[in-house]
């Protein structure tokens, strides 16, 4: 009889380290079974800068995990982040032998290989390598070419990789805890797998995770990624914008709860109202709603322009494109009209959730990335798939000796 099989992903984030721990049934359906989250320590910008300090926010999350899954953790999948990780798309193509025109395994797996081999600096390290669709003939496109027949086959390859050394970091904290770690994804490839449809990524969309440190991106067309990267620009740069230009002594407490309670990114910036909260250090702290506004604006303003810059041009006119919005900075109010105002697409942003009977972690933005690499670890899961792409623990083993 089938048993069903625990997965578990691991977010080691600016604001939060987060590990979810997930149920997958012999049918395939999965569910949620624990969550062990902490706020980060030692962490910078989605990276680590403390080892001891984010290794202990690791092991806490850990033991939460543990305790409320009522299962031991030994193995995890790990999303990385960083503005050194990008993308960039590769490109394959096999002409089938003159005497053969029934396209097998072995002349996909030629035209993969041809479209992964990107070459990189001997610094960097392939994180992911994501597959786009087989085109036969420049004609007809598909996921899974096989058994049709055609002379030419062409395939995409989407390969995201960063700097070795700032990766292994991550990997490092895992380890020591100690944790083996079955893959490493892309942070926002694993939001795309919790936030996107297979509908959504055919038609054209641009995922935004705004997170505390960093405002990851991922873009689909026609079901291919297209770009993808990081911008090492977050919530807590609002945060820290508030305290600056508002010439008050206030806490990064009070900056945040001004900026969730009475902020607006698209709010009137010539409001005089005043906005009022009371400071951790005594007293209490005011200032313009308009001049809170026009902050939070030109921050989140400048973290799109920033995305957008790394998106073809070509992208916006197409009819179903839309931009997605995730993370917890996701959540500021006016975001979505700011967002329609600089792209000119339609904007989805999510709806805040309140902890409640009715809460929901599967529907937080806070919790995507997190759930996200759950789905990731489950469609890897299978054998075929990881027949494919073989040598993950051998490639660690690599990693850390070095090698490419």
């Amino acid at each position: 009889m089938a048993q069903s099989k625990i997965l578990v992903g691991l977010e080691i984030g600016t604001t939060k380290t987060c590990m979810v721990v997930g149920e997958i049934h012999p049918d395939a359906t999965a569910a949620i079974i624990g969550i062990g989250e902490v706020p980060s320590a030692g962490i910078r910008k989605g990276e680590i800068a403390d080892q001891s300090m984010a290794r202990q926010c690791l092991c806490d999350a850990w033991q939460l995990a543990q305790d409320h899954a009522d299962v031991d953790i030994l193995n995890v999948f790990l999303s990385v982040t960083g503005e050194h990780i990008y993308g960039e798309n590769g490109q394959g193509s096999y002409r089938l032998p003159d005497d053969e025109d029934i396209i097998e395994d072995e002349h996909v797996n030629y035209a993969r290989e041809k479209a992964e081999k990107i070459e990189i600096a001997s610094d960097r390290f392939v994180i992911n390598r994501e597959l786009g669709n087989f085109s036969i003939d420049n004609r007809e496109t598909s996921r899974h070419p096989v058994g049709l027949t055609g002379r030419t086959l062409d395939v995409n390859c989407h390969v995201m990789h960063g700097i070795r050394t700032r990766i292994q970091n991550s990997l490092l904290c895992a380890r020591q805890v100690p944790l083996e770690v079955e893959d490493l994804v892309f942070a926002p490839l694993a939001t795309a797998q919790m936030v996107l449809t297979r509908q959504q990524k055919e038609a054209g969309a641009l995922l935004i995770d705004i997170g505390g440190g960093t405002a990851d991106f991922i873009c689909y067309c026609d079901g291919d990624i297209i770009a993808s990267g990081c911008v090492p620009l977050g919530g807590n740069n609002i945060n820290k914008d508030i305290i600056d230009l508002s010439n008050q002594r206030m806490s990064n407490k009070a900056a945040e709860a001004l900026k969730c309670r009475e902020g607006n990114a698209f709010g009137d910036v010539k409001d005089t109202s005043m906005a009022h909260y009371t400071n951790d250090f005594g007293g209490e702290v005011s200032i313009p709603r308009g001049v809170l506004n026009n902050i939070i604006r030109d921050r989140l303003a400048d973290i799109l322009l920033r995305v957008k810059e790394n998106i073809p041009p070509t992208v916006w006119s197409r009819s179903g494109m839309t931009v997605f919005l995730s993370g917890g900075t996701s959540l500021m109010r006016g975001l979505d009209h700011l967002a329609e105002f600089i792209f000119k697409v339609p904007v989805q942003q999510p709806i805040p959730q309140s902890k409640g009977a009715e809460y929901s972690y599967l529907a937080d933005p806070r919790y995507c990335t997190a759930i996200g690499l759950i789905r990731f670890a489950q469609r890897y899961d299978d054998d075929a798939l990881r027949h494919a792409n073989p040598g993950f623990l051998r490639k660690i083993l690599n990693f850390f000796k070095g090698q490419r």
